[in-house]
């Protein structure tokens, strides 16, 4: 099962003084040499926070490959930037497994519906999102012979099976 994310990861000062020293954020920022071990010590509390399961499928995140740092709002790149205001955000970043994470899905699709740049609590999103959304309240479950069913019961449910495929096989 899908569980709604409820807390997020906390920084010490030192590792906060490295992402507040890089302000304003520029494309590529999170590949930056200078934010890696700040990178894996957002990957470690997000694990356990999420239980090692995936943001937006619910499997474990290192069984099917590695797992990831998800951006929700796309932080895009150097020579595509998108949302890059946002890449450091605590409600932005989530860990997410190798098959909800592909190129074909989500890093292809806007899932911003409403923006407030100024304050990322303030945006709606066309999908789930993993620390807004109650999963209860756009999907439902049924039990098949051989699996589980997937089904929605509103858009950001609907959209969301769709881009991460969640009534696929691998699901």
């Amino acid at each position: 099962m899908i569980k709604q994310i409820t807390s997020t990861y906390t920084l010490k000062r030192a590792e906060q003084a490295i992402i507040d020293a890089l302000l304003p954020f520029t494309p590529g920022i999170w590949n930056d040499g200078r934010v890696a071990a700040v990178k894996d010590e957002i990957h470690k509390q997000l694990l356990d926070i999420q239980s090692h399961n995936c943001c937006y499928c619910g499997l474990k995140v290192n069984e099917g490959g590695r797992a990831e740092i998800e951006h929700i709002a796309n932080k895009g790149g150097k020579k595509k930037p998108a949302y890059v205001e946002f890449v450091f955000t605590q409600k932005n970043l989530a860990n997410i497994c190798q098959f909800c994470n592909s190129s074909s899905k989500k890093g292809q699709v806007d899932v911003m519906l409403n923006i407030d740049l100024a304050n990322y609590d303030n945006c709606t999103f066309k999908i789930v999102h993993p620390y807004f959304d109650n999963p209860d309240q756009h999907y439902t479950w049924s039990k098949g012979k051989f699996k589980i069913l997937i089904s929605s019961t509103s858009d950001e449910g609907k959209k969301s099976i769709k881009l991460f495929g969640l009534d696929s096989e691998a699901h």
